[in-house]
């Protein structure tokens, strides 16, 4: 991600005054949202609004690794807020990844536990299975899980009549039981009482 810092307030490196510039956060890469064949891609624009929301009209300081720029010019910083280091924040909140382009590797090791902890608790680009990948993220798991929830949404509609569930209070209801025609909220259809069983429900007892 490349974060453009519009030149209303100069930004002064080495004593010169640069403005209109991109700043390359090092060490991570959230999805692409103006990619011309990626397209927009998810999380991305919850990233991008993130970033905006979190670094507009802030006072940013700039700590450089190894290089300093890349090979078109453009800044290659970590971007601290206060005490704060904001690269870690969307890596917390799942919302980008760690992505590592040596010699610039000084808080790869944090980094990578910060996602560890966003990974195991699947935020954000970690909720889409094999979505996040070293190399990038993976469109494909995208359609491929969105396929799966439709399925899942058609065979529950052909349950539709059957075994009755409450998602509230986890318990199922057969049709000849006393309260199997009684209107709930949160319903779930399953086709056998074991179906019901393994999803974690269990019996009403009349």
């Amino acid at each position: 991600m490349y974060m453009y810092l519009i030149g209303r307030a100069a930004i002064y490196i080495n004593g010169r005054d640069e403005k209109n510039i991109y700043v390359h956060l090092k060490l991570w890469r959230y999805p692409e949202t103006k990619h011309p064949k990626l397209g927009v891609q998810p999380f991305g624009p919850e990233a991008s609004a993130y970033t905006k929301k979190r670094l507009e009209g802030q006072e940013i300081t700039l700590e450089f690794d190894v290089q300093e720029r890349d090979q078109y010019g453009r800044l290659l910083a970590y971007v601290w807020i206060d005490n704060e280091l904001y690269n870690e924040e969307l890596l917390a909140k799942g919302l980008a990844r760690v992505a590592v382009f040596p010699p610039n590797t000084k808080y790869v090791d944090e980094f990578k536990k910060i996602q560890e902890q966003a990974r195991k608790s699947e935020k954000g680009i970690w909720s889409i299975e094999n979505y996040a990948q070293e190399k990038g993220y993976n469109t494909d798991a995208v359609k491929n899980q969105s396929s799966s929830n439709q399925k899942d949404i058609q065979s529950a509609n052909s349950c539709e009549g059957k075994i009755k569930g409450n998602q509230n209070s986890k318990i199922y209801h057969v049709p000849t039981g006393a309260h199997y025609n009684q209107t709930m909220n949160n319903v779930i259809w399953f086709c056998t009482e074991k179906d019901a069983q393994e999803a974690g429900y269990k019996k009403a007892k009349n």
